[in-house]
């Protein structure tokens, strides 16, 4: 057997390995107010939205992210061998609350800091991330066949009115990075692709919903 046929053996028991460790199941962590009115619109994304009330709001206070990893979360058995750290989540936190801030204003809503009449409360928790295998990533066929190694990050996030707590909308959501090739070959990038793609969906619903 030759040293080619060797590499394409190994890669492809890689790509085994890594793509049987991306299917997680979908688990709550008790972040949310209500999870009673999820429903699933595809096996790794629960949402509940009423667009008709949230059209009513123009304001939002965007809490800071938090961290509230699930059970069985990838992110607590690599953050116990060092692989995940403080400083990574601050990074990652600080990051999306930085993304969700932009798609916000974006559509022309205000970002505001006091509870009131139409101003509603974003929460969002990050519930797993999982590192970017920058070698398999870093494969275009790898990459677009099966995403392999393209990292992600899991979350959950609800809009409440920010005066009487009522949920106007929620999700429940695994994310894999960006299968684009050459995109997010950094330890996180997969994991920032996923924010990414979160803050875009906020901005489209919101549009949406204000008939933009």
């Amino acid at each position: 057997m030759n040293k080619t046929s060797v590499l394409i053996m190994i890669v492809i028991g890689l790509m085994v390995i890594s793509s049987g460790c991306s299917h997680s199941t979908m688990s709550k962590t008790g972040f949310l107010s209500d999870y009673s009115r999820l429903q699933a619109e595809s096996d790794s994304r629960l949402r509940y939205l009423n667009e008709r009330a949230l059209a009513g709001y123009s304001s939002f206070i965007v809490d800071r992210v938090e961290v509230h990893f699930r059970t069985g979360a990838k992110a607590i058995e690599k953050k116990s061998q060092g692989k995940v750290t403080q400083q990574d989540m601050a990074d990652l936190t600080n990051y999306l609350h930085s993304a969700i801030v932009k798609a916000i204003t974006d559509t022309g809503c205000r970002i505001v800091y006091q509870p009131g009449p139409g101003v509603a409360r974003l929460r969002v928790a990050i519930t797993d991330i999982e590192e970017t295998n920058v070698v398999l990533a870093a494969i275009p066929q790898t990459r677009l066949i099966t995403g392999a190694g393209v990292g992600g990050a899991s979350m959950e996030y609800e809009v409440i009115d920010s005066q009487t707590g009522r949920q106007l909308g929620a999700c429940v959501e695994l994310k894999a990075g960006s299968r684009i090739p050459f995109t997010g070959l950094s330890q996180w990038g997969g994991a920032k692709a996923a924010m990414d793609a979160w803050a875009k969906r906020v901005k489209e619903r919101l549009e949406e919903v204000r008939g933009k």
